[in-house]
């Protein structure tokens, strides 16, 4: 089994970058099949010259990940459902102003980052309640999400889940959804120094968490 240790230790960002294979492995296919994807330029094409129809093409290839990033930050199956359609009828509505040859991963996935950061903020303002308290919700679309197959990886998804609610959020990001600190900034709205310094924080603490995987050596 993989040490805490070569997870967590040596340099404060590489480090993480080698766990993220714990997660999903076909990760960087995917998101190198995304950027050439021939069929994506057209429909988006054809949906801005109305062409309804042809966003139904976009849907069915973004869901999957839409649905994962929004229950991530969320933590309700329900409610990322719900995020995950209204990021997809708002980017419809604004599509016009969607630029040609830009992939439409990476704006599909700020509309509903940003969605489920104002779900939280409202939670917080009209139930007076921390989501970081609250236990996660079954994940109903677990199935359909890239499995996590070893008891390894089991630990530390648990373990990021008790994280403070930004630092959570950055380190699924980073960690589970495969992005980089600057699409992550973009995502968020954070600059990329707070997005390095929530990670940061976030490895400090899945090191203490899991610090019985190395026998709570911490050298």
């Amino acid at each position: 089994m993989m040490s805490a240790t070569s997870m967590f230790g040596g340099a404060s960002i590489g480090s993480l970058a080698l766990d993220r294979s714990v997660f999903t492995a076909e990760r960087a296919q995917t998101r190198s099949a995304i950027s050439e994807d021939p069929i994506e330029a057209r429909a988006i094409t054809a949906v801005k010259a109305g062409d309804a129809g042809s966003y139904g093409y976009l849907v069915s290839k973004y869901t999957k990940r839409v649905v994962s990033i929004a229950w991530g930050i969320v933590r309700n199956a329900a409610d990322a459902e719900d995020l995950a359609q209204e990021a997809f009828v708002k980017a419809y509505e604004s599509i016009a102003r969607f630029k040609t040859g830009e992939p439409f991963g990476p704006w599909i996935y700020r509309i509903v980052t940003n969605l489920g950061l104002d779900l939280i903020k409202h939670r917080k303002r009209f139930r007076h309640e921390e989501i970081t308290d609250a236990a996660p919700a079954e994940r109903r679309d677990r199935a359909d999400l890239p499995a996590i197959t070893n008891e390894l990886a089991a630990r530390i998804d648990r373990a990021i889940q008790s994280l403070p609610e930004m630092q959570r959020i950055v380190a699924r990001l980073y960690l589970v959804e495969q992005f980089g600190h600057t699409e992550i900034a973009a995502m968020t709205k954070l600059t990329e120094g707070t997005v390095r310094s929530h990670l940061s924080l976030a490895r400090g603490k899945l090191k203490e968490k899991l610090a019985d995987l190395h026998g709570g050596n911490n050298d």
